[in-house]
């Protein structure tokens, strides 16, 4: 499976501190929005910061899979693949847990074909296939 490493994602109680930390660290503010979900509306911001960019939310979107409380900070590893239907067929067959069947989303930043997983020892971990880039 070909894949990149697209983005970092972290859980942040207070995105304005963040975001300013970051930018004072030299990090860049891409994009800055809101996403709808059946459990609420929840802030983002995506940074581009050391050669890679940092999904920054109060809320990741697979918590409420998960059987434990998530704290703050690193969440998960994004990779972006060409083919997520490829991607996830190769993964599900190694018997990784899914916790985000394959779904279609958009916001600021575009629209995205997203799952995720969790890796034998644990690391939660999402593929992408982008479907069209606002960024």
């Amino acid at each position: 499976m070909k894949a990149r490493l697209w983005n970092i994602g972290m859980k942040a109680e207070n995105l304005d501190e963040e975001i300013g930390f970051f930018e004072e660290l030299g990090g860049k503010l891409l994009v800055r929005g809101a996403r709808k979900r059946p459990d609420g509306e929840y802030e983002y911001a995506i940074l581009e910061f050391g050669q890679t960019r940092l999904f920054l939310t109060p809320k990741p979107v697979f918590e409420d899979q998960l059987n434990h409380p998530l704290p703050s900070g690193l969440t998960h590893a994004v990779f972006e693949v060409d083919d997520l239907d490829e991607a996830y067929d190769r993964i599900t067959q190694l018997g990784t847990e899914v916790l985000i069947e394959p779904v279609e989303i958009s916001a600021d930043f575009g629209s995205r074909r997203i799952a995720f997983f969790r890796s034998p020892n644990g690391l939660v971990f999402e593929v992408m296939q982008i479907l069209e880039s606002k960024m």
